[in-house]
């Protein structure tokens, strides 16, 4: 039997590696918020936005099974060119979707309390128009984050957080 040479046999090892799965920039072909789970790309739905006086609840006909969960915060991929990147901010949320506890008729019960800002930090990415956002206190090496146990969503707001921004949002629980 012959044998490859050492470096054709480590480039076909990268090549193959580099075909199976894996989170891709390159995956991403319309407008959206990604963010990266496992070794795909799950698209971060867009819930609305809440107004200053903490308005009715978000979206309430989005049932709660289509909003995505994820057990860390990875990487995101931005590609909203209609949205300044430097306008995210983003938030930790602990309660009911994203607009309080009540009945999806009621009027929200969310406070400021309920929101902890949580510092982001944005890049540009070789893909034009797709910029990468990490949450400040991300693990070095994995780039994830782990969210607070008591806290149900984290979301990436434009704007001042809770106060009329549009919000996208994932369940980290």
């Amino acid at each position: 039997m012959r044998r490859l040479p050492v470096p054709a046999a480590l480039l076909l090892l990268l090549i193959v590696a580099g075909c199976h799965g894996g989170a891709k920039i390159s995956d991403i072909r319309r407008p959206g918020v990604f963010i990266e789970s496992g070794d795909e790309l799950v698209e971060i739905p867009r819930l609305g936005t809440l107004a200053s006086v903490y308005g009715p609840r978000l979206h309430p006909e989005i049932p709660d099974d289509s909003i995505p969960v994820v057990n860390d915060v990875g990487p995101i991929y931005v590609n909203l060119p209609d949205v300044p990147v430097t306008t995210l901010r983003g938030i930790e949320w602990h309660g009911y979707r994203l607009g309080g506890n009540g009945s999806a008729d009621s009027r929200s019960t969310a406070t400021p309390q309920d929101w902890k800002a949580v510092p982001i930090v944005t890049e540009p990415t070789s893909t034009a128009g797709i910029y990468k956002v990490l949450v400040g206190a991300a693990e070095a090496k994995t780039r994830r984050w782990k969210p607070e146990i008591s806290h149900e969503y984290f979301g990436l707001t434009a704007g001042d957080g809770y106060k009329g921004g549009p919000v996208w949002a994932v369940k980290i629980r």
